[in-house]
């Protein structure tokens, strides 16, 4: 049996601008983090995903007030 409504369930990946809007920071920032290995992200033939468990991760510790997750100067 099919169901009508499947659940829905937050995506894996998202986008650099997708990661960016939960963060409240720019797309480039997220990219940034990638190459420090701050966020979770893999390369694919139509560009870079970031890992919506290393964002969610990022959120918290933004809002905790984490310095370290600043935009660099």
């Amino acid at each position: 049996m099919l169901l009508k409504d499947p659940p829905k369930t937050a995506p894996e990946w998202l986008t650099p601008a997708q990661a960016a809007r939960h963060l409240g920071v720019t797309p480039a920032m997220v990219r940034y983090w990638a190459k420090h290995g701050r966020v979770d992200c893999q390369m694919t033939p139509l560009g870079r995903l970031i890992g919506a468990e290393s964002v969610e991760r990022l959120v918290r510790a933004r809002a905790a007030g984490s310095r370290d997750l600043q935009e660099p100067a």
